[in-house]
């Protein structure tokens, strides 16, 4: 890790962090995100040729012109970059399960480092218990009562993403915008789009616990003990549903030392 950037902070003076935040921000926070759309963004002539010429959608170009333009644009693998100790809160919401299962640790580690003593962190992961059950229970029907759509749904919540091989938003693309995007974006494991692990509240609960956090608590997408969540709406939809279902909320605490 060579760069450290400026911290931004809330108007109560918290400074609070969103790892992975893609278009998914809130006002104040310092946003950091390695997804190519923000890449494109720090080239906004280019990108708006790409627009004004078909190559990139509608749909991509409203989400590029929702990013924060503030963002860092940082590879997360490098490392979190900013100095020790200084954020009351992280978060990182469906980033998780896209890091090798390998160095997860260091990654939880990094989070670790950069919180204040007493500070927070927020993880939102899919659901792998939620997920299962679910699975299980469309088998549990009486025989010959297994609807297919239901099961199929099920099996593909939990495994599409571990094997999927072409990004799920390309194949609705033209013929000639998936073409380079296979050369310049890549498949879902370039690109990032791949799951590389799952997690329930057991194992990211010890995962925590094994890299110095206490106070490990299971909440959902509208509780939070940070003082004044709800205000900042990433986990709740702007229609008062969840804005990633089946998903599991964890919140940590750094040692006061």
């Amino acid at each position: 890790m060579t760069r450290r950037f400026a911290v931004k902070r809330l108007p109560d003076g918290r400074a609070f962090l969103n790892l992975g935040s893609s278009a998914h921000v809130a006002p104040g926070w310092n946003n950091v995100d390695w997804s190519w759309l923000l890449r494109l963004a720090h080239w906004p002539r280019f990108a708006s040729l790409l627009h004004t010429t078909g190559i990139l959608s509608d749909f991509r170009n409203e989400r590029l012109r929702r990013l924060d333009s503030d963002a860092i644009c940082w590879d997360l693998r490098r490392g979190v970059p900013f100095p020790d100790g200084v954020f009351d809160v992280v978060y990182h919401s469906h980033v998780l399960e896209h890091i090798e299962r390998e160095a997860v640790p260091g990654f939880l580690s990094e989070c670790l480092r950069v919180l204040k003593p007493g500070g927070t962190l927020r993880v939102v992961v899919p659901d792998l218990e939620r997920l299962a059950r679910r699975y299980v229970s469309t088998l549990e029907r009486p025989s010959g009562r297994v609807v297919d759509a239901e099961y199929d749904s099920a099996v593909n919540d939990i495994l599409d993403q571990l094997v999927r091989q072409t990004p799920k938003a390309r194949s609705s693309q033209p013929f000639a915008v998936r073409l380079l995007e296979a050369v310049f974006v890549g498949d879902t494991s370039r690109s990032g789009e791949r799951h590389r692990w799952m997690y329930d509240r057991f194992s990211l609960h010890r995962l925590l616990l094994g890299v110095g956090f206490y106070r490990v608590t299971v909440l959902d997408e509208r509780t939070s003990e940070i003082e004044g969540w709800s205000a900042f709406g990433l986990d709740v939809g702007a229609d008062g549903t969840a804005y990633k279902p089946d998903s599991l909320y964890l919140e940590a605490r750094r040692t006061l030392r």
